[in-house]
C-alpha cells in the first residue's frame, strides 16, 4: 500500500492493535492453566474456552487487517504479469466476489446471529461462556468490515492509477 491511509485504513489499523493484543490473554491463561494444572493439581474449567473465543475473536480481525494491508488470497504471479488494465478487471471482479459473499454471509447468517445474541447463546461446557453470542454477530460485524475496507482500497487505487 502506498500513499496516505485513508479513514477506513486508520480505523481498521486502529482496532487491529487493540486486537492483537488478545494474544497476550491467550499466552496468560494458557500460562496459568499449565501452572495451575501441573505445579498444584488444579486445573481451570475456563483457561480453554477462553482461549478458544479470544482466538476465534483475533482470527476475525484478521481477516479485516489482511484485506486492509491488501495481504489477502490473490493468484500473485497472473495479476504481476497481467497489464494495468487487466489489473483493474481483476481488482472489479474481485470486489464484486467480496461484495457477493458478504451480502450472502449477512443475509444467511442474520437470523442465527440474532438468535444466539438475543438468547445470549452459551457453550454448553462446564464453565459455559457465550461463545455462539458473541462470536455469530462478530463474523457478520467482521464480514462487513471486510467488504467496507475492499470497497476502501479499490477506490483508493483507483485514485492512486
Amino acid at each position: 500500500m502506498s500513499g496516505r491511509p485513508t479513514l477506513v485504513d486508520r480505523f481498521t489499523i486502529a482496532i487491529s492493535r487493540v486486537t492483537m493484543l488478545l494474544f497476550g490473554v491467550i499466552v496468560v491463561a494458557t500460562f496459568y492453566e499449565v501452572v495451575m494444572r501441573y505445579l498444584f493439581g488444579s486445573p481451570t474449567i475456563w483457561a480453554n474456552e477462553l482461549s478458544l473465543m479470544v482466538a476465534g475473536i483475533g482470527y476475525l480481525f484478521a481477516g479485516v487487517y489482511a484485506m486492509q494491508r491488501r495481504e489477502h488470497i490473490r493468484i500473485t504471479p497472473l495479476y504481476d504479469l497481467a497489464p494495468p488494465t487487466l489489473k483493474r478487471l481483476f481488482d472489479l471482479l474481485a470486489l464484486f466476489c467480496i461484495l457477493a459473499f458478504a451480502t450472502g454471509m449477512v443475509v444467511g447468517g442474520w437470523t442465527s446471529a440474532w438468535r444466539s445474541l438475543s438468547t445470549f447463546e452459551r457453550f454448553g461446557t462446564a464453565w459455559d461462556p457465550p461463545i455462539p453470542a458473541l462470536l455469530k454477530p462478530l463474523i457478520l460485524l467482521t464480514t462487513v468490515l471486510i467488504a467496507i475496507q475492499a470497497v476502501s482500497n479499490f477506490l483508493a487505487d483507483r485514485r492512486r492509477g
